[in-house]
């Protein structure tokens, strides 16, 4: 059996200039076709390599917050370049951008905000919802939707289709983990909350592509080791747009990231 692609690799990123501004940099990278729909990279992989640039130029872990608006579609097996900008540092929190550029264009840009991780003091939890365990669910085929997703052959994603969810919403229960166990880290969770079949393939199965417009991460809390569970939802379909959340949970039950994000509907 083939060793899976290994995704630090897939992110690392060098930096290769730095003019007289300490607060902008410029990165390259390399990205790989081993985390795609069809063939296009995943807009999560898109936001990890990002992460792992800005993380790396303010210094700090965790993105509380990334909000990207993708442009054109990324480019596999192709060179990235990443220019990272810091336009604040408090005392609390480090906001920046980024712009991801593949063949002389802009392809995706980016605000975050970077801080550490919070206390685990809570006022109010968002317990995961009752689902099958990962043992007992439908482990998802790479070409579950008519094209090779080699993003499935490099995380291990499986689907509770029993689980009902609420009735005027379209969407999945599931759990996802990477094939080679690696670690729960924030860049993992950059790529598993754009990692499900979009939520209105749920009620409406024979819907066309349904590419990213724009996709906002909070990363809440360090997640523990194990299988990551999740719950992507729609109830908002108007115009040819959907508007998605996906909530993620850890092993231990603790609310781990939260995304919303804007997409398009396209006829096959």
């Amino acid at each position: 059996m083939s060793t899976p692609p290994n995704f630090d690799d897939a992110t690392t990123v060098t930096e290769v200039s730095s003019g007289d501004d300490p607060d902008v940099k410029t990165w390259s990278g390399y990205m790989t076709a081993d985390w795609s729909i069809g063939q296009v990279p995943n807009g999560g992989y898109t936001s990890a390599l990002v992460v792992r640039a800005l993380s790396r130029h303010c210094g700090v872990v965790r993105p509380s917050s990334l909000t990207t608006h993708y442009y054109r579609p990324a480019i596999a097996d192709a060179p990235v370049t990443i220019t990272t900008t810091i336009l604040r540092r408090g005392r609390s929190t480090v906001h920046g951008e980024a712009s991801f550029e593949q063949d002389n264009k802009v392809r995706a840009r980016s605000m975050a905000v970077f801080s550490d991780y919070p206390s685990d003091e809570l006022m109010l939890a968002s317990p995961p919802p009752s689902i099958q365990p990962p043992e007992d669910c439908d482990a998802r085929d790479p070409m579950s939707q008519g094209f090779n997703m080699s993003l499935l052959e490099t995380l291990d994603v499986r689907l509770d289709l029993g689980a009902s969810g609420p009735k005027d919403r379209s969407g999945f229960d599931g759990w996802v983990r990477f094939r080679d166990e690696r670690a729960n880290d924030e860049l993992a969770l950059a790529l598993f909350v754009d990692s499900f079949p979009p939520a209105i393939l749920r009620t409406s199965p024979g819907t066309g592509w349904v590419p990213t417009i724009e996709l906002t991460t909070h990363i809440r809390a360090q997640a523990a080791a194990g299988w990551v569970q999740a719950q992507i939802v729609t109830d908002t379909v108007r115009g040819g747009q959907l508007i998605e959340d996906v909530r993620l949970w850890d092993s231990t039950g603790a609310l781990v990231a939260q995304a919303r994000q804007l997409a398009m509907l396209m006829p096959k």
